[in-house]
Parts: C-alpha cells; sequence; structure tokens
C-alpha cells in the first residue's frame, strides 16, 4: 500500500475544504464534504481553524478514519483516535509512527501467512487478509 500522504509536503500547511476534497481525489479517498462535516459534528474530526481552515494534520486523520472504517465503526474509530489527536488533527508523526506498524503487519502477514495461502488465487489474497485483519480485531477487543 502506498502511502497517501508521502507527498504531504508539497502541499500548504492549511486548506480550505475544497482542496481537502480535491486531495482526496487524487488519493482515491472516499471523503465528501459532507463525510467531514459529519466527522466533525461527531467529535472524530477536529473542528477547522476559524471554522474554514483544515491543516495537514485534518489530512492525516481523514486518510486513517478512511483505513480504519473498513473494519470499524464510527465510535470504535473515534475512541482509538481520541487520545492521539490534538486541536488540528492527528499529529504527522503519529501518522508516520502507525504507517510504519501498518507495514511492519504486511511484511509479517507476507512472510508468514501468505505462503500458506500461495495456492488460493491472488484475487483472494486481499479478502484473506481483511478476514485475518477483523479476526485479529475480534480477539484484540
Amino acid at each position: 500500500m502506498t502511502d497517501p500522504l508521502e507527498d504531504i509536503k508539497h502541499y500548504s500547511q492549511t486548506l480550505t475544504i475544497s482542496q481537502v476534497i480535491k486531495f482526496c481525489e487524487k488519493k482515491s479517498l472516499p471523503v465528501s464534504r459532507a463525510m467531514i462535516q459529519n466527522y466533525i459534528r461527531d467529535g472524530l474530526l477536529p473542528t477547522p481553524i476559524n471554522k474554514r481552515i483544515y491543516t495537514q494534520k485534518h489530512l492525516a486523520a481523514l486518510v486513517v478514519i478512511c483505513m480504519l472504517k473498513k473494519l470499524y465503526d464510527i465510535p470504535a474509530i473515534k475512541a482509538a483516535l481520541a487520545p492521539h489527536m490534538d486541536d488540528e488533527g492527528l499529529p504527522l508523526e503519529t501518522y508516520e509512527w502507525l504507517m510504519e506498524k501498518q507495514s511492519q503487519s504486511m511484511d509479517l502477514w507476507i512472510k508468514s501467512v501468505a505462503p500458506g495461502i500461495a495456492s488460493e488465487p491472488e484475487s483472494s489474497h486481499n479478502l484473506l487478509l481483511m478476514a485475518h485483519v477483523a479476526d485479529i480485531a475480534a480477539v484484540a477487543k
């Protein structure tokens, strides 16, 4: 998986909601204006600065929310992210740490689990990975 924020330094430190939406579209992230507003209303995403300015930390939080929405509901994501958020979103250092852990987990998957499913069609590998992650998440609860 490529890091959606790998080129974050090329983006402005502050963005409007339209720029956030364009960023998300470019990165193929399923985010709309209404979703962002709902995330703010639900307390999942911090309020923008002066009610209209988003930061790179907002982008980091949106990427993580999109990743986690594949497995968890909004209250669970909010509970998991809350200790890591500040007034402007998810600190980039926390985001980078999470992406590194995700990469390490993927490497572990490839080395330990993937050989056991080598006979399965390649198109099934992502489905099996998601089922494996869901199993791990269920055990962790």
